[in-house]
């Protein structure tokens, strides 16, 4: 007896100690915590709080868009990057558990001809081990082009893999590489895009109306257009939605926040049979399957996270068990988080960039300390405001100074060139990267060059004859572009990224 009883102690030792802290008054504090920054965080936030029966927060402040004034609205599309993964991974497991495309079938049952990376077994690595990053190699032509430029075809996927692949050490590390080559071997297999299948499986089903994997599913003055703090001079410097095109498996999502709440509480509730999501579909997608190695809480979410399911860090906090995933671009930082044992669902949304939209992932935590009741707290709430104007005052002077630092570097040569509008047309043309389906476009425009590669521009500032400087953004360091000529003296190509592109004209 007196064991049992000793164990029964400890049992109720260990129990989170938040079972004293209900989720309402967690929520509570939260508002006030998020009171804090309704006149800092900009140009727009949302967070939602929900049980799987009940909406506690849906709170939406500021912007869409600063430049026009436009509200942000709970129905407003936001782009979320690579919480992408985490609704891939459940249509993975609808999917598997339907027949239609096996977790655990060999890679090589869809491209046998293929010949993988080296440390990639063909014949033992699964589908599965795709969507949870054990796949051991990298891939950068494939992560870029469908990230930042244009889709890529299934069809080309194979070659791509074969000529651009690097391998990398076994097990867990988390990247893009993975559910992008899940998505090309569903629309392989099944003839239909990964974006079709979300619509079917989940969007539908679920009336997400405001979700979507496709940015022309709404006029472009109704999302949530990115910023970029560029200091109080020049203020926000906005960032164009994404392209259809540059909407990709493992980070193509926009998501407004009443869809957040169905997204959340479908977790929770663990099914949606009505939706024909049924319970073991959402534990297929909600199981550990690899082995993380972060338990020193050095990431993204600031505490120890042991696995990966397919498409969420699953992670403790005080004796919480935490499902989590973030999602950062260009312009916008976002982050879910859910708690099977505490039955609660938080998402912070913020369309600024890392200055500024370091306090989504913040107030995801902050909510998990409200919720646990940590004495430490209110004084991290104190800090954590003071914090907010400090951090962004250093990023942003930290990256002005990375930029003027590499701006000066001297093969620049001062900046001094000032080329003449004919002296700019002999780089105009139409160029091809070698190895790579991937046109590109160099053209004068307002006085100068500009570099067009699908949805990615860059505009090219003159530093010497034949040498131009790329700024993807006005509050950007410059990338190398180096032209170069044939004996004739006609510019014939260029090298930007370790990558030649050839003349086509």
């Amino acid at each position: 007896m007196k064991n049992i009883l000793a164990a029964g102690l400890a049992s109720i030792a260990m129990m989170p100690s938040a079972m004293a802290q209900d989720i309402e008054t967690a929520t509570s504090r939260m508002n006030a915590y998020l009171d804090q920054f309704s006149d800092l965080v900009g140009p727009g936030f949302a967070v939602v709080v929900v049980t799987q029966d009940d909406v506690l927060m849906n709170r939406v402040e500021g912007l869409r868009r600063a430049s026009t004034g436009a509200p942000l609205t709970a129905e407003t599309p936001i782009y979320i990057a690579s919480q992408t993964k985490a609704y891939m991974g459940l249509v993975a497991a609808a999917l598997d558990e339907r027949g239609i495309l096996p977790l655990d079938t060999q890679l090589n049952a869809y491209w046998p001809d293929l010949t993988w990376p080296e440390g990639v077994d063909g014949s033992a690595n699964k589908l599965r081990d795709l969507l949870t990053h054990e796949v051991p190699f990298s891939n950068g032509a494939i992560t870029f082009l469908e990230a930042y430029v244009m889709r890529v075809e299934p069809e080309d996927y194979p070659a791509l893999i074969e000529a651009h692949s690097e391998p990398r050490e076994p097990g867990f590390q988390y990247g893009n590489i993975g559910y992008n080559v899940y998505g090309a071997i569903l629309e392989t297999v099944t003839g239909r895009t990964w974006q079709d299948w979300l619509d079917e499986i989940l969007f539908d089903p679920l009336e997400m109306d405001q979700t979507s994997a496709r940015t022309s599913d709404f006029p472009l003055e109704d999302h949530a257009w990115s910023h970029i703090w560029q200091g109080e001079e020049l203020g926000w410097h906005e960032v164009r939605p994404k392209t259809d095109g540059m909407m990709q498996s493992a980070g193509g999502l926009v998501t407004s926040p009443d869809d957040m709440i169905t997204w959340l509480q479908l977790q929770l509730r663990g099914e949606a049979p009505e939706a024909g999501l049924t319970a073991s579909m959402l534990t297929i997608a909600q199981t550990a399957y690899a082995d993380t190695n972060q338990l020193d809480g050095r990431n993204a979410y600031e505490m120890p996270c042991h696995d990966y399911s397919l498409g969420w860090n699953i992670c403790e906090f005080q004796g919480y068990e935490i499902h989590i995933h973030g999602g950062g671009y260009t312009g916008a930082r976002t982050m879910m988080a859910y708690s099977p044992d505490a039955g609660v669902g938080i998402a912070a949304f913020g369309n600024s960039d890392n200055m500024t939209g370091w306090w989504t992932q913040t107030a995801v935590r902050m909510f998990f300390q409200f919720l646990a009741d940590d004495e430490n707290a209110d004084r991290m709430m104190a800090h954590r405001e003071h914090f907010y104007r400090e951090r962004t005052a250093a990023l942003l002077d930290r990256r002005q100074q990375q930029i003027a630092e590499r701006n000066a570097q001297d093969y620049w040569e001062g900046w001094a060139w000032s080329p003449s509008a004919d002296e700019l047309l002999v780089y105009a043309g139409d160029y091809r990267p070698e190895g790579l389906d991937a046109p590109v476009e160099v053209s004068v425009e307002d006085g100068g060059l500009l570099f067009r590669m699908g949805g990615y521009h860059s505009r090219l500032r003159p530093a010497r004859l034949d040498l131009f400087g790329g700024q993807n953004h006005p509050f950007d360091a410059a990338d190398r572009f180096d032209f170069q000529r044939n004996e004739a003296g006609e510019v014939v190509s260029f090298t930007w990224n370790n990558q030649t592109f050839s003349r086509m004209d």
